[in-house]
């Protein structure tokens, strides 16, 4: 069964005016995707982290050319190295006095086995660990935007593929410093054990940070550069479990949107939706582990200290 995919921006999504908004992976795929649409919703400025500024710069013009006024940023980050995440941090904290939106977007998947700058495995290093150094240096604005002008969103994307984090783990801690080669659907193992960490964090925020609004989300499966880049053996992996259920391209970041559009008071923060705007029911046993969630949060906070 397939999602569903009734969402109108100009219906869905108001008008941003005088909101500042950051989205992080936001030079290609749905990030961008996501760029384009809020850009007509005329929020007052608009920061894409990532690697490429090439390509920011394509999406910059094409904003404009739509005929949006949003003053739009590049914001230089390298989600496998926490110098740079810390250094885009700072950067946005000199330049701002609010923050909105922080969409937690960057990421990578199935990736080959391999170690960030810092020594984590690289998709949990990337999907979760840079988010959550970002999250966790923007927090007190964060905090302070939601007081001060009635609400801040975190949205986070995770992924149903969670389902395939390791048995009887869920996070492996003891081995997040090694490239965890299993043998497998190894790239797919970690991959969800990043998006099960994106997804407990998201609901630990939550507790901790009633104030904001954190909303999780499941873009759905699409044809992104993500899938796109795979081998044929992952695509594979991929496909078959979600025939019927790919999303167009064009529709793959509506459901991120939706979620900076919706009234707070018809989601619960710290849940998770599936497109569009659809409470998930495909949690698994790990999802709902307050232990784990606190343990992945106190062993966030060690990891992270030097950086804060």
């Amino acid at each position: 069964m397939g999602y569903n995919v009734d969402f109108v921006l100009e219906r869905d999504v108001p008008e941003l005016t005088g909101k500042v908004v950051l989205i992080t992976g936001g030079t290609g795929g749905l990030g961008a995707g996501a760029a384009l649409l809020l850009a007509k919703r005329n929020p007052a400025k608009l920061y894409i982290t990532g690697r490429n500024e090439a390509a920011t710069q394509k999406i910059i013009k094409q904003i404009h050319d739509d005929g949006s006024s949003t003053e739009v940023t590049f914001l230089p980050c390298d989600q496998s190295s926490l110098a740079s995440v810390k250094q885009a941090a700072d950067t946005f904290l000199v330049r701002e006095s609010r923050l909105d939106v922080l969409m937690a977007n960057a990421g990578v998947m199935a990736a080959p086995p391999g170690l960030t700058e810092d020594g984590y495995e690289v998709q949990f290093g990337v999907n979760h660990v840079a988010h959550a150094l970002l999250i966790r240096k923007l927090l007190p604005l964060l905090d302070q935007t939601a007081i001060t002008h009635g609400d801040a969103r975190i949205v986070m994307l995770t992924s149903l593929a969670f389902i395939l984090a390791p048995r009887g783990h869920g996070i492996v801690f003891d081995e997040l410093r090694t490239p965890q080669n299993y043998w497998f659907l190894g790239g797919f193992q970690r991959y969800a054990q990043s998006k099960l960490a994106n997804l407990l964090h998201g609901r630990e925020l939550a507790r901790r940070y009633p104030n904001i609004t954190t909303i999780v989300i499941h873009p759905g499966e699409s044809n992104t550069s993500l899938v796109g880049n795979l081998s044929w053996y992952h695509k594979i992996v991929v496909f078959l479990p979600n025939i019927g259920r790919f999303l167009p391209v064009e529709q793959g970041c509506w459901n991120q949107v939706w979620a900076v559009g919706v009234p707070k008071d018809k989601v619960v923060s710290g849940e998770m939706y599936e497109p569009i705007g659809a409470l998930t029911k495909g949690y698994t046993q790990y999802c709902l582990d307050e232990k784990l969630a606190a343990r992945l949060w106190d062993w966030t906070d060690e990891e992270l200290k030097a950086w804060l």
